[in-house]
């Protein structure tokens, strides 16, 4: 296949993957990641630095108990970040218990401006090949992470058995992992794989896939905004006008509820915006609802 043959493949399979995996039951998945927890803890517990684990989204095996038992045992545990489009992952130290913010598509994160550099990191797979070649949500944040991080590493995907595919057809950029464990124990390759070029591509993945809203959908969730009860902020009213007349006409609006502040959500709203004029746009309704709603 083409490069650009293999970039739809990917998305084609990376929606059914998921689709897939959200649907597993909760008993199933709990016990398949048990396994799995099984599996991994005695290397986890050994490892030789931070070990980055990450925060379970969209079905993803949950090893918070993992996290908890290494952190009460002395080690240090640590969660990626996402800083920005195309750069590598920063890591911060997480205990259980300690401040946590909302990152990008609302994956939570440590509220801190500490970094540890892991030498261990479990990187959750939408899908892999038995070269140990994994598919994620396409942004290749671990590509690049993996060709800028200093010093030893190891990395080890974490994933589940039906998530394994012949090949993901590796482009240039893929880097391999180096093991893979499923609930079915530690992945051998059939064949050595080698590291590819660090050369990142763009993202891939289609925009709800990476978590993030189209335009007609923000528009619903602004227009949600606008129409609430606890709107009453002209200046907000304006700034939401604003951006509102650069979307185009939602499909149908979203229930406009209260409760929750709506610098809160918008702040949600935000971290849902790939596009770059737009997050900002929202970044200046966000700063004048935060004066608004400040005593």
């Amino acid at each position: 296949m083409t490069a650009d043959e293999i970039i739809a493949w990917r998305k084609a399979e990376r929606a059914r993957l998921i689709a897939a995996r959200v649907a597993i039951p909760d008993e199933q998945r709990e016990a398949w990641t048990a396994r799995i927890i099984a599996a991994l803890e005695p290397i986890a517990m050994e490892a030789d630095g931070p070990v980055s684990f990450y925060w379970p989204f969209r079905g993803e095996p949950n090893l918070r108990p993992l996290m908890r038992r290494m952190v009460a045992a002395g080690k240090i545990v640590a969660l990626p970040v996402v800083l920005r489009h195309r750069q590598p992952l920063e890591f911060r130290p997480w205990t259980p218990g300690c401040t946590m913010e909302l990152g990008v598509w609302n994956i939570p994160i440590p509220d801190t401006r500490e970094r540890v550099t892991p030498r261990l990191l479990l990187a959750p797979l939408v899908g892999f090949d038995p070269l140990r070649y994994r598919l994620g949500y396409g942004g290749a944040f671990y590509d690049r992470t993996l060709a800028a991080l200093p010093g030893p590493r190891t990395v080890i995907g974490i994933g589940f058995d039906f998530q394994a595919l012949e090949t993901i057809h590796p482009l240039p950029h893929d880097i391999p992992m180096d093991r893979i464990v499923t609930e079915s124990g530690f992945r051998h390759a059939d064949a050595q794989a080698e590291l590819a070029s660090p050369a990142c591509a763009l993202a891939e993945a289609p925009d709800a896939y990476a978590g993030y809203l189209d335009e007609t959908e923000i528009a619903a969730e602004l227009q949600a905004l606008r129409a609430s009860s606890d709107l009453a902020d002209l200046a907000l009213v304006r700034a939401l006008d604003q951006v509102l007349a650069r979307l185009p006409a939602p499909v149908q609006a979203q229930h406009s509820g209260s409760g929750t502040p709506i610098s809160e959500r918008l702040a949600q709203l935000r971290a849902r915006v790939r596009d770059d004029a737009l997050h900002s746009a929202l970044g200046e309704v966000l700063r004048i609802a935060q004066k608004a709603e400040r005593p």
